[in-house]
């Protein structure tokens, strides 16, 4: 990392987990390109790295992808104690394929942690596809059930909610899964989750 992190120890796991999962996640979509470059990393600081940073991994022109970035940062105040918030580590993708036959996903998962030590997970996830496939709507929905557990039916519910375009009377995409301020008390097995 070219800039600091925080000094908590779940900030660190938060941090330590996301990354890898961001390479990981990146790494898989690069099989798509074929023959095509790596993503390519970009970084960014916040105050001059002081306060943390993070890192765009970004699909190249020209390949599989419409658009397609891994993203993953970290900000955090350890030196500034008035601030409620002590850090926030995220991960999140966009990914968009060239082929309208191939769905859309979008994905964030976060640690915020507050001064006081308390935190939660927020856990986001939505297939959104030009064209429909019940078949690929039917393995999204399987693969998160099978991470979430007990608390599927709850991301399935607040997702609908979240993902609801009142405008429109319409929700954004096939299937959506959210949880917010999630925390089950036990850190370990939320991260495992995430």
């Amino acid at each position: 990392m070219n800039f600091s992190s925080s000094s908590s120890k779940k900030a660190q796991t938060a941090i330590e987990l996301l990354q890898t999962l961001q390479h990981f996640f990146a790494k898989s979509l690069e099989k798509f390109q074929g023959d095509k470059a790596e993503f390519e990393s970009v970084s960014w600081q916040r105050d001059q790295g002081q306060h943390g940073g993070g890192t765009r991994l970004v699909a190249p022109n020209d390949a599989f992808f419409n658009r397609a970035s891994v993203n993953f940062s970290h900000v955090h105040y350890d030196d500034l104690p008035d601030k409620k918030l002590a850090s926030a580590t995220a991960l999140s993708a966009i990914v968009h394929p060239d082929n309208p036959h191939s769905p859309s996903i979008h994905l964030h998962f976060s640690w915020t942690e507050m001064r006081d030590g308390s935190g939660y997970w927020r856990m986001m996830a939505d297939l959104n596809p030009s064209i429909k496939d019940p078949k690929f709507t039917s393995q999204f929905r399987a693969a998160i059930e099978e991470e979430a557990h007990s608390y599927f039916e709850k991301g399935l519910e607040q997702g609908d909610t979240y993902f609801y375009i009142p405008a429109l009377d319409v929700h954004r995409g096939v299937c959506h899964f959210y949880l917010e301020g999630f925390n089950s008390g036990d850190f370990d097995q939320d991260c495992e989750m995430a």
